[in-house]
């Protein structure tokens, strides 16, 4: 979320409406505004029971939109909201002139908490990057030709995330082409334990570092954070989409959006697709789904605007009868048993739901499941018009032609994994930017254009005290390869 700071008029009307979303405290529509940064925006006093969605329903706004001073997940009574104004009020039109006077200290913003210090950008940009390598076990690599033959069927650790490494190389090739001198200061961190990253840290002086790329389990990521934030040095999280990482380290970085932004933005695609369809949530109760049931859950009551059925796999012999009185449903997998029971569950599913020739459901689920089962029926998805998060390679888009050319021409293959382009899209437009700009492009992020084009949109705000990307790409299959899914 972003934060407000500078008050420069403030105006008052009369309570324009009151809104309810369902299930969620009734919310009185404000006819207050404030002038801030040039913009009119709505105040908006927290009452108990309310949320950030109720909130911005009632005003007709994108919950994104909706502006708090911490953490939206921590709304109290007395809080304050800001919303654009604009849709029902009109959009960003100058409201009538008022005296101007100074906000009451209660509705006053809080300052926006960003870091106390930050190193100065030196001609060279130095970054460290920390991640398992497991370099001790080198020497149990065999590259016998029996064993290249047998690709595969041996696992090993020091491969895992290559093409992350390989990514960020790609990426300082691109720099270094734009005249941008980057140094990076690579330290193997195979151990997940507090002791081996904070050994990590000091032996490799991380804290000399611009920025941290840190591709770490979760208990050696979070005291390698704890570390970057005491010597005020910025740290980014490629992949986790834990909510928590931002909510008190102003020199975090988190690169994948989170649960609560995926839940939001497919939900709202469901609505646009078939505004009236019943939507059925296929899950095992496994605790593996827990976080991501528990935000569907909430955002489907707040919202109150789709139907929608939690449907156990257990009684899958139900199904058929369940769906077929729901024509033209749609229907979201969160099933996670494990990678084995996924595959089969993932077979079972698309088999079941292609049965219906006529008036099939949609199908959506979270992970890719193209990308995760090599023999998934392309046709059963194709019919089923199924939607998902993926890194969807493009042959129509310029820029992801000439990243999967530049790779190969590199490394001699292509990416397997959305690794290589997240690690690659970080480093362009984090290195560009403070190569540019210093350390003024922690302010405002996303105000600075990259060097040369990202392979994914990456749009940092800060929500909570850290930064995150706020852009999710959904996509849909048609005609056997993925484009953007309706957004509006």
């Amino acid at each position: 979320m972003a934060t407000l700071i500078a008050v420069a008029s403030f105006m008052a009307s009369p309570v324009l409406a009151a809104a309810q979303a369902p299930g969620t405290t009734p919310v009185d529509v404000s006819g207050e505004t404030q002038l801030l940064h040039g913009r009119r925006y709505y105040v908006h006093i927290v009452k108990r029971g309310q949320t950030v969605y109720s909130i911005a329903r009632a005003y007709k706004v994108e919950s994104y939109d909706a502006v708090t001073h911490h953490d939206i997940h921590f709304l109290h009574e007395g809080d304050t909201v800001w919303l654009p104004a604009r849709g029902q009020f009109g959009a960003d039109e100058p409201a009538a002139p008022a005296a101007p006077q100074q906000a009451p200290a209660a509705s006053q913003p809080e300052p926006p908490r960003q870091p106390a210090a930050v190193r100065p950008v030196g001609k060279v940009l130095k970054v460290a990057v920390m991640m398992p390598l497991h370099l001790d076990q080198l020497d149990q690599v065999s590259t016998s030709k029996f064993d290249i033959e047998q690709r595969g069927v041996k696992v090993y650790r020091q491969f895992e995330f290559i093409e992350f490494y390989e990514g960020l190389l790609l990426a300082v090739d691109k720099l270094n082409a734009q005249g941008i001198n980057v140094e990076l200061n690579v330290a193997d961190v195979s151990a997940n334990n507090a002791v081996a990253a904070a050994e990590a840290f000091r032996s490799h002086n991380m804290q000399q570092s611009d920025v941290i790329v840190a591709l770490l389990l979760r208990e050696s990521f979070d005291k390698v954070a704890e570390l970057a934030q005491q010597h005020g040095v910025y740290i980014v999280n490629p992949m986790a989409t834990r909510d928590e990482l931002c909510a008190t380290n102003p020199y975090m970085v988190k690169i994948q959006p989170s649960v609560e932004g995926r839940v939001a933005l497919m939900l709202r695609n469901m609505k646009l697709e078939r505004p009236d369809a019943h939507l059925y949530v296929i899950h095992s109760g496994s605790k593996q789904e827990k976080v991501v049931m528990d935000e569907l859950k909430r955002q489907l009551t707040e919202r109150g605007d789709i139907p929608y059925t939690l449907f156990n796999w257990s009684q899958s012999a139900r199904m058929a009868s369940v769906l077929k009185a729901t024509p033209r449903c749609q229907v979201l997998s969160i099933y996670d048993q494990g990678k084995d029971e996924n595959r089969v569950f993932c077979i079972n599913l698309l088999n079941k739901l292609a049965a219906f020739k006529k008036d099939s459901p949609t199908l959506y689920s979270f992970a890719d499941w193209t990308r995760d089962y090599a023999d998934i029926d392309y046709s059963q998805l194709q019919q089923l018009g199924y939607h998902t998060y993926s890194l969807s390679w493009d042959m129509a888009n310029d820029v992801h032609v000439q990243f999967l050319k530049d790779y190969r021409e590199r490394f001699g293959t292509e990416p397997t994994s959305q690794l290589a382009s997240t690690a690659y899209d970080l480093m362009v437009a984090i290195g560009g930017g403070l190569s540019a700009h210093g350390s003024d492009y922690w302010k405002q992020p996303s105000a600075f254009t990259p060097p040369v084009p990202l392979v994914q949109p990456l749009h940092l705000v800060r929500h909570g005290a850290g930064l995150e990307n706020d852009r999710a790409s959904l996509y849909r299959l048609d005609d056997l390869h993925f484009i953007k899914a309706r957004l509006k």
